[in-house]
């Protein structure tokens, strides 16, 4: 006698299709063309010699075939006092992403790719980046006419310019919202939507930490002390959930301007600060370099860089917790470069004979830059000169 087979339904096993299904990641196309042009081709140079180098020789340490400076999805935060060329390095660094590699027969060096530009201090000049853009050209192509007479290096340079987006909210809430916009206006924008977005810079994260920080007081004083846990987080939250979403994405490379308010380590008692470094003012936010956000930020990291080159399948719920964490892979501070005092010993007259050599040197208009990286020792420098017309990133450059 035949006896039929008993049939188990997944309920009965302890699974169920819901439970399957979890375990199954997802991704979009977009996150998939993002994640295998991180491991086939690199962003591109920066083109500031120094930084360059010292950015490859990292990345070398960290993946053994890999000889460019930048990754794709990279988060470099810049941080400095006032008028210390944050802003000058962001414009620098997206004239190179706007610019293609090559102009007919002429290398110029670039990423040939958009960039989106995310104005919170409402200081962002286009006239200023035109002039920029038109003198990087200048010094590639030379003379105001290309070897088309129909095109002129104005016409090249408004050209390149079509490939920025500029984006201008005025609150951290707008901030988090143009974030999470993205997306959706990178595949609808006609200008857009066939080109990658190479850099996303934001000018800067601090533009409403003293807001927030007002608000939150407010509330806090506002409630007892029962009610006190229910109150919301920090926009800045939204803000860099936000932003990690769209690195996962996209992978372009994140620049991000930061004030330096607090030094490190406290100043002598000369005056004299102890430190070129700064505290991170701003919560939440990744804090590689102090006590208390060390571990989580360079927990981050490692995930962040295991999940961008691991081949092996995550569960969705481990892709969606990775989304949210934003990582910091390396630290910019820029200062003006130093220019020693005149010792004590020197007359008014000795002062004066030599006050020209220190008004050549303020005018040279240099700036230097500190590179730190989270889990590692090494800091790297590098400096470049903020010209009339031009961002100079050679020494021996002149304007």
């Amino acid at each position: 006698m035949w006896q039929v087979p008993q049939r188990h339904t997944m309920t009965e096993s302890g699974l169920s299709a819901a439970a399957l299904l979890a375990e199954i990641r997802s991704e979009s196309l977009q996150s998939l063309l993002a994640t295998v042009r991180a491991e086939a081709s690199p962003p591109g140079l920066t083109h500031i010699p120094a930084l360059d180098t010292h950015l490859a020789s990292l990345n070398r340490t960290r993946h053994p075939f890999r000889e460019w400076p930048l990754v794709r999805g990279d988060v470099l935060e810049i941080q400095g006092p006032a008028a210390s060329g944050k802003t000058h390095f962001v414009y620098h660094m997206i004239v190179t992403c706007l610019l293609p590699e090559h102009h007919r027969d002429t290398e110029l060096g670039g990423w040939g790719k958009a960039a989106v530009l995310i104005d919170t201090d409402g200081k962002f000049s286009i006239r200023r980046l035109h002039d920029l853009l038109l003198s990087r050209l200048r010094r590639f192509l030379g003379g105001d006419d290309v070897t088309d007479a129909s095109t002129s290096l104005e016409d090249l340079a408004a050209e390149y310019l079509r490939n920025l987006h500029v984006f201008r909210p005025t609150s951290s809430a707008q901030l988090a919202i143009t974030l999470l916009h993205l997306p959706n206006y990178h595949a609808t924008d006609r200008r857009l939507q066939n080109k990658e977005i190479g850099i996303l810079a934001i000018d800067s994260m601090s533009a409403f930490y003293w807001r927030d920080r007002y608000s939150l007081e407010q509330l806090r004083d506002a409630a007892d002390v029962k009610s006190r846990s229910d109150l919301p987080p920090n926009p800045l939250l939204y803000v860099t959930r936000a932003l990690a979403k769209f690195r996962a994405s996209h992978r372009p490379v994140i620049l991000m301007t930061n004030w330096g308010l607090n030094p490190l380590v406290p100043p002598s008692s000369t005056g004299e600060p102890a430190t070129p470094f700064y505290r991170q003012h701003l919560y939440p936010f990744p804090a590689p370099f102090e006590r208390h956000g060390a571990a989580e930020a360079i927990s981050n990291l490692q995930s962040s860089q295991s999940r961008d080159g691991s081949a092996t399948p995550q569960s969705a719920d481990s892709a969606r917790l990775l989304e949210q964490r934003l990582p910091l892979h390396h630290h910019i501070t820029l200062h003006p470069s130093p220019i020693d005092p005149f010792p004590a010993s020197f007359s008014l007259g000795e002062a004066l004979r030599h006050e020209h050599m220190r008004a050549v040197m303020v005018n040279r208009g240099e700036i230097l830059g500190l590179v730190r990286t989270p889990g590692q020792d090494t800091i790297g420098e590098f400096t470049f000169r903020i010209g009339e017309r031009e961002v100079l990133v050679d020494p021996d450059e002149q304007p």
